[in-house]
């Protein structure tokens, strides 16, 4: 939905700002119409009857809103360790490769995982909107590839070779997952029942028959408020490629680079 993406884009106090904003409004603008065509006395003839009417619909509409945010906090969190544990495995991969007897297969290998790492990080920066980065999945296809023609010379370089074709091949499978969650987004069906079931929520609050003006005023513009920010909780999750909540790069992988820019240490000088 185009009110999503455009609250995603946003700074995160400015869209929660504008979204209870826009909810209280909504409010306060619908009971004063209603307010202005029906009297507050004859809605308090029916407050028995919208009150236990209110309270099926209130914990019907929780329950949704609660489902959605189980939901997309679950994704969240899955993304999240996915992308942890591919991180972790960057760093054990390049120090088995770094670490490989064979010399100069070694250098090919961290020829082709700094590529790729590189390529990761470019097309990161460049798009965040979670398209599949081609250029990456090619560099690491051919690495994949190099090691699957490996065969190794020692008993050493098989215990390495194994490792080294096991924690790729996970790399290549988090990596995937990490992708696709970039470009997982709820449905539009339960945008429509979240936003729909807001206005319905919010709205029958204006049935309710009170003798304080402004305290009916205020308790629906706190309830207008509450719902504003649960559902700014789901936008903020149910898009993991912007806004505060983001999943980007690996941090392993910002540390291959770091420490691959990094000048060897110097010799110490010995007596």
């Amino acid at each position: 939905m185009f009110l999503v993406l455009s609250l995603q884009l946003l700074p995160q106090w400015l869209a929660l700002f504008l979204i209870v904003a826009s909810f209280v409004t909504f409010s306060i603008a619908g009971f004063l119409i209603v307010h202005h065509f029906i009297p507050a006395k004859v809605r308090q003839i029916h407050n028995d009857v919208a009150g236990f009417v209110f309270a099926t619909l209130g914990v019907t509409y929780g329950v949704l809103l609660g489902f959605v945010v189980f939901v997309v906090w679950g994704q969240y969190d899955e993304a999240k360790t996915n992308m942890e544990n591919e991180s972790s495995l960057m760093l054990v991969l390049h120090k088995n490769i770094k670490v490989y007897p064979d010399k100069q297969v070694s250098d090919q290998m961290m020829q082709g995982l700094i590529t790729f790492i590189r390529q990761s990080v470019e097309e990161h920066s460049v798009d965040a909107a979670g398209v599949p980065p081609e250029h990456a999945s090619q560099t690491i296809d051919q690495l994949l590839t190099l090691v699957d023609d490996l065969v190794p010379n020692s008993g050493h370089e098989q215990i390495l070779y194994f490792q080294i074709l096991e924690h790729l091949n996970n790399v290549i499978k988090l990596r995937s997952l990490r992708l696709d969650a970039l470009r997982e987004h709820s449905p539009s069906i339960v945008w429509i029942g979240v936003f729909f079931g807001a206005v319905i929520t919010i709205g029958f609050t204006f049935l309710f028959g009170t003798e304080n003006f402004w305290g009916h005023i205020v308790i629906m513009s706190l309830l207008a408020a509450l719902i504003a920010a649960v559902i700014y909780i789901v936008i903020e999750l149910d898009d993991l490629s912007a806004g505060s909540v983001s999943i980007g790069i690996p941090h392993g992988y910002i540390k291959v680079l770091e420490t691959t820019a990094s000048p060897p240490p110097l010799p110490s000088n010995s007596s």
